[in-house]
């Protein structure tokens, strides 16, 4: 469970933290996308404003050449300019002097933000037509663009707009919400500055547009800064939504690959255990092949005794002198022998026959004694004694039969093998079945030279072999068969003194094994 949970936060949460960076990152370029558009739109109302001072300016000097500033004409196209132009707080024609001359005491008023000194100069440098702003004095959200027109013979006189910045800068559908709004002269001094930028906090990325006016005679910078929200950048949606869904798409993956696993582990097995089918009836029918002359012998001794006991019966009743009782003995006596001939074929055929595992509820004694019925005549042969310390009782087991049996064979032909260069010791194989703590054992021992402790750890690799000429796939194949019926094979060994090779299963009751067979 805990590696689980490991590997689905392993994955969730870089998937999360990645998801949440690409989504905050998509809103700030949005944010910043449409702080650009905005202030595209503003610049160019503002630029559209610039441009139309100058316009009024040209209008006006040319309204001045054909009449004077007291003029009913001057002063009419002055109020309709204002009217119609809030943002024009005051138009003014003023002299080079100082005090500037011809000014009245309403001109006076209007030009009250701005220094006397400052206008004068500022009228003397210009060329006539040429233009130029003026900032106000006080930081006052006001400027003066001022214009040289022809003089009247006396002194340089200029046009003068007061331009009210906060009207000039004034978006059409408002300023957007925590925007920070700065219009700035040419020399960086700020002439007017609208809204409030939000404060420094959440390390939120500040944005900003700024971008200079195109007005030759009103270089004024534009700028317009905000801190977008938290919210912004990382909406609900995508906070709460991003990672909800990746976690489920982490727990379909881990699912979908647990699958695969499964699956793959499960062809695997399959193939392992075809793998085994094969080899266990290669096996088998190699292990026939050997104990042929074992096999020919036993089923030779019942034919034998039928073919004796028959010729008996045939001369007694030819003799007419045989008695019904002594022709039913002999009758039996051939039923006896063939069933015994039928028996040994009938677990020839078992164990060489190529099926599939059926694990029954089984003795370990009766698979022990067919173990004993198919190897005794080899061991015979080999000089080597066959003892039995067999469960008093019946020892139930699940198990397949053939699958045991042929376990059971493995390990008694390998300890006759290793027997082979005992010549002048005792050559005894035990076989022994016992209950041990609810386990069904069988225990194969040997009087051989024993196993190195070296080998000991490698005897159940695939491929090691300490025969000569041995492939190393008998105990191998050995472990698996037992392992596929739940239970376990081991092996201890002393130098000199034989090895033990002990198969337990868990046991089954004696009424659940009765019940079954």
């Amino acid at each position: 469970m805990k590696s689980r949970l490991a590997r689905f936060l392993l994955l969730w949460i870089p998937l999360a933290l990645a998801g949440l960076g690409l989504g905050a990152a998509i809103e700030a370029i949005r944010a910043r996308d449409a702080l650009q558009r905005e202030g595209t739109t503003l610049h160019r109302v503002i630029s559209q404003r610039a441009e139309q001072h100058d316009a009024h300016l040209t209008s006006l000097a040319a309204v001045l050449a054909s009449s004077t500033a007291d003029s009913a004409t001057f002063r009419a196209v002055v109020e309709a300019m204002q009217r119609f132009y809030p943002r024009i707080a005051a138009v003014e024609l003023a002299g080079s002097g100082a005090p500037p001359e011809g000014l009245d005491r309403k001109a006076v008023e209007n030009l009250k933000d701005f220094d006397p000194a400052a206008l004068a100069a500022r009228i003397r440098e210009l060329s006539p037509g040429q233009a130029s702003t003026l900032p106000s004095r006080g930081g006052k959200p006001f400027y003066a663009l001022v214009k040289r027109v022809p003089d009247n013979g006396s002194e340089p006189r200029a046009l003068v707009l007061v331009i009210d910045a906060t009207r000039m800068a004034e978006p059409e559908s408002g300023l957007p919400e925590e925007t920070a709004l700065t219009l700035r002269n040419s020399s960086g001094a700020v002439i007017v500055q609208q809204g409030r930028e939000r404060p420094p906090g959440m390390a939120m990325p500040e944005l900003a547009f700024e971008r200079a006016l195109g007005s030759r005679s009103q270089p004024l910078v534009l700028t317009l800064e905000r801190r977008p929200a938290f919210a912004e950048i990382l909406p609900p949606a995508l906070l709460i939504g991003w990672p909800v869904a990746s976690g489920l798409a982490v727990l379909l993956l881990l699912a979908v690959l647990r699958e695969r696993r499964a699956s793959q582990r499960a062809r695997e097995a399959m193939r392992l255990h075809q793998q085994d089918a094969r080899l266990a009836h290669a096996m088998r029918v190699n292990t026939v092949g050997e104990m042929a002359s074992g096999i020919a012998h036993e089923i030779t001794q019942p034919l034998t005794a039928i073919l004796s006991q028959s010729q008996a019966g045939l001369r007694l009743a030819r003799s007419g002198a045989a008695k019904p009782d002594e022709l039913i003995g002999v009758l039996e006596a051939n039923v006896r022998h063939a069933r015994r001939a039928g028996e040994i074929l009938e677990r020839l055929r078992a164990y060489v026959t190529r099926r599939e595992p059926q694990p029954r509820p089984h003795d370990l004694n009766r698979i022990v004694r067919n173990v004993v019925a198919l190897t005794q005549r080899d061991l015979q042969e080999r000089g080597i004694a066959l003892r039995l310390e067999l469960s008093p009782s019946p020892l139930q087991a699940r198990v397949d039969r053939v699958a045991i049996e042929q376990v059971v064979h493995n390990l008694v032909r390998n300890a006759a093998e290793a027997m082979e260069s005992n010549s002048g010791g005792r050559r005894e194989i035990t076989l022994a079945t016992r209950l041990v703590e609810h386990e069904a054992e069988i225990a194969v021992s040997d009087t051989g030279p024993g196993i190195a402790e070296a080998d000991l750890e490698r005897l159940f690799e695939p491929f090691f072999t300490t025969k000569n000429g041995g492939m190393g796939l008998g105990l191998p194949l050995c472990e698996r068969l037992v392992e596929s019926a739940g239970g376990r094979i081991s092996v201890r060994s002393d130098a000199g003194r034989g090895a033990v090779f002990t198969v337990r299963f868990p046991a089954l009751a004696g009424e659940q094994g009765i019940a079954a067979e």
